[in-house]
Parts: structure tokens; sequence; C-alpha cells
């Protein structure tokens, strides 16, 4: 997990002793290769500049998925959020599977291509 402590703590909570959860500040920090990956506010995610995401797919297993979940800005639409977030995944060379929208919170499912 890239982002809070707090989610990590969630998911480790849920996943339970005998599931392993990594947890990073950041995005550069992230190490491992997981089934699932996920971001919370990650600022990379958001950036058309693609370079800081090199690496990305390495974090994820063979049919692995990263999950980017962020809230858009004031006057932002969760609409154009999830487009930009889905947009720069696509352009660091990942699929994306699935896009939730809420009013306040949007979560970007993305997988490596092939």
């Amino acid at each position: 997990m890239i982002g809070t402590v707090a989610a990590a703590e969630a998911f480790a909570a849920r996943v339970g002793p005998g599931g392993v959860i990594r947890s990073s500040r950041t995005l550069a920090d992230a190490t491992g290769t997981s089934d699932l990956v996920c971001g919370f506010g990650v600022p990379e995610f958001r950036d058309s500049d693609t370079s800081r995401l090199s690496g990305i797919a390495e974090l994820l297993a063979p049919a692995g998925q990263l999950w980017v979940f962020d809230s858009p800005a004031a006057g932002e639409s969760a609409g154009l959020l999830s487009m930009r977030i889905g947009t720069t995944l696509s352009h660091a060379g990942l699929a994306i599977v699935d896009i939730l929208e809420g009013r306040c919170v949007i979560g970007v499912c993305a997988m490596v291509k092939g």
C-alpha cells in the first residue's frame, strides 16, 4: 500500500494474521511484488509526467491489480479526476479495468497489459 498508514492498518485487519501487507509513504519507497497494490491520494498518479511511475508494473504480480483512490479538489469533478488518473496509468503502460466514482472518492483499477 502506498499512502496512509491508517489505510494499511485497516487492510491488515481484514487480511488477518496469515496475510502479508507492505506499506510505504511514497511511490518511490514501494518495494516487493503483490497481488494487490493500493494507492491513496498519491500525487504521482494525478500527474501527466509518467517518468515518476517507472517501475510501477514491477510492483504487481502476474494478474495483480493496482487500485488508486483519490478525492477531487474543490471545484473538480470526480469524472475529471478519474479520467486524469486513468490516462496517466494508461500512459505508464497499464490497462484500466475498472473505475468507481463517488462524490467524494474515486477508484481506478489497473493491471499490467498483456
